[in-house]
C-alpha cells in the first residue's frame, strides 16, 4: 500500500504545482512588454514608470525627452543642458516637482542660464510664479524697496525682486527700472505661490535660496489617455523611436494603443480541477481498499 500511495501522492503534487504556476511563466512574451513592466526607485522616490525612463527602464519605455538619472540617491532630469533635482512625481496630477541644481547652495551660479522647459510636453502650472534675479548690477544707487534685495557675487553685485509687475512700486518704479537696466544679465526662476509669499515677507538671500530649493512644478502631457487605454488592456506603455509615437507593448508585440483580448484560461483550470478530483478520489479508494 505504501508504494501505491506514494506514487499517487507524487502525481497529485505535480498537478498541484502546475496548476499554481501562471501560464505567463511559460509564454514567450515580447521583450519590450517584459522590460517596460519594471519600475525603478531612486532615493525617496519609488515606483517610477511611464512616461519616464532611465536606470533599468530602457529608452523605449518612456518619452525620449523624459530621461531620469539617479545620482547619489538624487533623482535628476536634464532639460537643454540645465539639470534639475526631482523632488516629487505625482501620477494623479501628472506633475513633476523640480528644483534647479545650480541653485542648490549658491545664489551665484557659474553659468547664468534661464529656466528651461519642453513646450507641449513639460509646461508650467498655474501655481508657478517667476522671481527675477539680476547680475552685474551697480554696487551704488540701488533702490531700497520691499520684496527686493541686493546681494554680493564674486566680482559683481546681484539684485532680485519677487515682483513681476514693477508698477506696484509707484513713484519708485522709474528709478528701479533705470537701475535694473544697468545690470548685465537677468534670469527668471519659477517658484510656487506659497514660496513666493515667504520671499515677499523676508527678501534675503538665505530665504531666496530656501524657496528656490523648494522647487516648482512641471505638468507633463505624454499621450496619457493612450497609456490608460493600454494599461487597461493589459499592456505596458512605451514609445516607438522609429515612428516617434506612443506604443502599447503587449505580450505578443507592440500595438498602437491597446492589446487584443487574451484567450481565457478557464478551460485548463477546469481540466486541472477534474484531474485533482480524480486523483484525490483514487487516493481515497486505494486507502480504503488496503485497509479493508
Amino acid at each position: 500500500m505504501q508504494h501505491h500511495l506514494f506514487a499517487t501522492r507524487f502525481i497529485l503534487f505535480l498537478i498541484i504545482t502546475f496548476v499554481h504556476v501562471p501560464s505567463s511563466a511559460y509564454a514567450n512574451d515580447d521583450e519590450r512588454y517584459v522590460n517596460c513592466g519594471g519600475l525603478f526607485d531612486c532615493g525617496d522616490i519609488k515606483g517610477v514608470g511611464y512616461p519616464f525612463w532611465g536606470s533599468n527602464r530602457l529608452d523605449y519605455c518612456g518619452h525620449p525627452q523624459l530621461k531620469l538619472d539617479c545620482s547619489d540617491q538624487d533623482l535628476e532630469i536634464t532639460i537643454q543642458k540645465l539639470t534639475y533635482k526631482v523632488l516629487e512625481i505625482n501620477n494623479q496630477s501628472r506633475t513633476l516637482r523640480v528644483a534647479r541644481k545650480d541653485y542648490a547652495e549658491n545664489i551665484c551660479p557659474t553659468l547664468l542660464l534661464n529656466t528651461t522647459w519642453i513646450p507641449n510636453l513639460l509646461n508650467y502650472t498655474s501655481d508657478d510664479h517667476n522671481i527675477t534675479i539680476y547680475y552685474g548690477c551697480p554696487a551704488q544707487g540701488v533702490p531700497t524697496l520691499a520684496n527686493s534685495s541686493q546681494f554680493p557675487c564674486t566680482a559683481m553685485t546681484g539684485y532680485f525682486t519677487a515682483v513681476s509687475d514693477l508698477s506696484v512700486f509707484g513713484s519708485f518704479t522709474s528709478n528701479l527700472i533705470s537701475y535694473l537696466a544697468s545690470c548685465n544679465d537677468s534670469i527668471e526662476v519659477p517658484v510656487r505661490e506659497s514660496a513666493l509669499q515667504k520671499i515677499s515677507s523676508s527678501p534675503t538671500v538665505t530665504q531666496l535660496l530656501g524657496v528656490l530649493n523648494e522647487g516648482f512644478d512641471f505638468m507633463w502631457s505624454a499621450n496619457d489617455s493612450l497609456c490608460e487605454t493600454c494599461k487597461s488592456s493589459g499592456g505596458k506603455c512605451g514609445y516607438n523611436q522609429t515612428t516617434t509615437a506612443f506604443s502599447c507593448y503587449c505580450r505578443d508585440g507592440p500595438r498602437e494603443s491597446s492589446c487584443p483580448q487574451s484567450p481565457t484560461e478557464a478551460q485548463p483550470t477546469s481540466m486541472s480541477s477534474c484531474l485533482l478530483s480524480f486523483f484525490s478520489a483514487g487516493v481515497t479508494l486505494e486507502v480504503n481498499r488496503k485497509t479493508a
